[in-house]
């Protein structure tokens, strides 16, 4: 059903995988950015989203994770991120991105902080 992503459930929390290793083209971020969209909309619980296959993000990916923030907020669900490389990470501390979002080194770390999380 999807192509630029996988999803898996742990104790009710939404995990997609991203599948590409670089999120730097438009036609790939818009498939990926509907297909997290979509996922997004049905979450209850929490969603994580794992960055471990991806090498690069550029600036309309980013917006994409900005958008879908938005949309968690306001659907009262907690967004984690996870697995950014160190490079991803850097660009998310020069635009003080990481101030915006919940990131976590892993999976089971971002689970696991769910409980402190309202």
């Amino acid at each position: 059903m999807y192509s630029r992503i996988e999803i898996k459930k742990v104790n009710d929390v939404v995990v997609v995988g991203c599948l590409d290793p670089k999120l730097n083209d438009e036609y790939t971020i818009q498939e990926w950015g509907d297909q997290v969209g979509a996922v997004a909309e049905t979450v209850t619980k929490a969603l994580v989203i794992d960055f471990s296959k991806v090498q690069f993000m550029s600036s309309s990916a980013l917006r994409v994770l900005i958008t879908l923030q938005k949309t968690t907020d306001l659907n009262g669900v907690p967004l984690l991120l996870c697995h950014l490389n160190d490079d991803i990470m850097e660009i998310f501390k020069i635009t003080n991105l990481e101030t915006i979002f919940k990131i976590r080194k892993g999976v089971d770390e971002a689970i696991r902080s769910l409980q402190y999380i309202k």
